[in-house]
């Protein structure tokens, strides 16, 4: 009988093993007293950004037409590369939110691969496909399987103070590298940094400079392939980001993104490369000094003249379930925010650019005006894109970035050896 019981306790034990193991797949499905499907919703768009602010009052307005039915709650983590790592770990240790979303790399597939996403495959019909580009699609398509919906994919482009070249007596914003080299050492001599780099975090920023570099020298179908990056042009382009170097600020090395973003909004710095969420981080005093510029080529037709260099796409993805009714639920609300009129509503409010469609003949798109205007209408007239080498890194690689750019930045790297250790790393 002891051995009976044992055996009993032992099966017991596997099976509560064995369901705690499947994290969100066995997780009973919260409900509210009205009998509302609760989905919990895990982002890092703080509400007092615009961005943040507009996702928070659509998700509002979801909840009020769906009330009763489904109800979204939310948590948030600004601190993006902590809520990068954040969500690894909930995915790992099965606790992975009902909606979330992350920057995809193709060279770190775990969460795809971990067998607790949901598959939405089943529910792509032929309306919803036709609100995303078709590329998006595929590639966020692992294994056959749908694991991530399209979402945002924001062009990083160079903003300027137009005072403080005028003022340096340029112009125009530089056609080629060269020349924004000339321009830089003018805006110096004025006594004005003149862009806004960090080695920190993602070194945003940094990355962006040198993705064009590279782009410049190697084409964007040579970065979007992915591959070897110890080559010639690669070093060439690093070449390059040493002799902006000279034109950045002091605290530049180990500056994060908060550090290097206000340098430009207090107006210490007369340029930086963002996405359309700097809008609503520069005060009325200084927007209207602000332009928005195409990229430098290096005049010899390796790119196109609008050519723009993206972040990552940051999908949304959700915990995979086993009942049938929460699964659909997330659809619903997928739906609802990659719809025309959410997009729309995300764009013109929030100042962000995303991946499903925006009807740009809209009249309320196209009488949009200031910078948000201008940035629309630089994405929508690019001819080329790819993304920030830096979304594309091994995790290894990612973590070495910051120290190997400052070891550039010092002169303890040749360009050279910069890229042969990031290389190494990245394999």
């Amino acid at each position: 009988m002891k051995r009976r019981i044992t055996s009993m306790l032992l099966a017991a034990a596997m099976t509560i093993t064995m369901l705690t193991g499947c994290g969100s797949q066995w997780k009973e499905t919260e409900k509210t007293d009205t009998g509302a499907i609760v989905l919990d919703m895990y982002h890092s768009w703080s509400t007092d950004s615009e961005r943040g602010a507009a996702l928070d009052k659509l998700i509002q307005e979801f909840n009020k037409e769906y009330e009763g039915k489904i109800e979204v709650k939310v948590t948030i983590n600004p601190d993006f590369p902590a809520y990068q790592e954040k969500v690894k770990t909930m995915i790992s240790t099965d606790t992975t939110p009902d909606i979330f979303h992350y920057n995809f790399n193709p060279n770190d597939l775990s969460r795809q691969k971990s067998g607790k996403l949901m598959d939405f495959s089943e529910y792509m019909d032929d309306e919803w496909r036709a609100r995303f580009g078709e590329g998006d699609l595929e590639n966020l398509t692992i294994d056959g399987e749908i694991t991530s919906i399209p979402f945002e994919k924001a062009g990083a482009v160079f903003y300027y103070n137009k005072e403080v070249f005028e003022k340096a007596g340029i112009t125009e914003f530089p056609k080629t590298w060269d020349e924004l080299l000339e321009a830089c050492k003018k805006i110096k001599d004025s006594g004005v940094t003149p862009i806004s780099l960090y080695t920190a975090d993602d070194a945003w920023y940094t990355c962006n400079l040198f993705t064009y570099l590279a782009a410049g020298y190697a084409g964007v179908d040579a970065l979007n392939k992915g591959g070897d990056i110890n080559t010639e042009q690669m070093k060439a382009a690093a070449a390059k980001l040493k002799e902006f170097w000279n034109y950045t600020t002091g605290d530049a090395i180990g500056a994060n993104y908060s550090v290097a973003m206000n340098n430009f909004a207090s107006g210490k710095t007369a340029m930086v490369i963002d996405g359309p969420w700097l809008i609503g981080s520069l005060g009325n005093d200084i927007k209207d000094k602000i332009g928005i510029a195409q990229a430098p080529t290096f005049g010899d037709g390796t790119v196109s003249e609008n050519y723009v260099i993206t972040d990552a796409q940051t999908p949304w993805a959700a915990a995979k379930t086993d009942d049938k009714e929460k699964a659909e639920a997330i659809v619903t609300f997928m739906k609802y925010i990659t719809s025309e009129e959410s997009v729309k509503q995300l764009t013109l409010e929030g100042a962000v650019f995303l991946s499903p469609k925006l009807d740009m003949e809209d009249p309320d798109v196209q009488g949009t005006g200031g910078l948000l205007g201008e940035y629309l209408a630089l994405n929508a007239n690019a001819e080329e894109s790819t993304v920030n080498i830096q979304r594309n890194l091994s995790t290894a690689a990612n973590s070495k970035l910051p120290s190997l750019l400052e070891e550039l930045a010092l002169d303890r790297l040749t360009p050279d050896a910069f890229i042969e250790q990031l290389a190494a790393e990245n394999k």
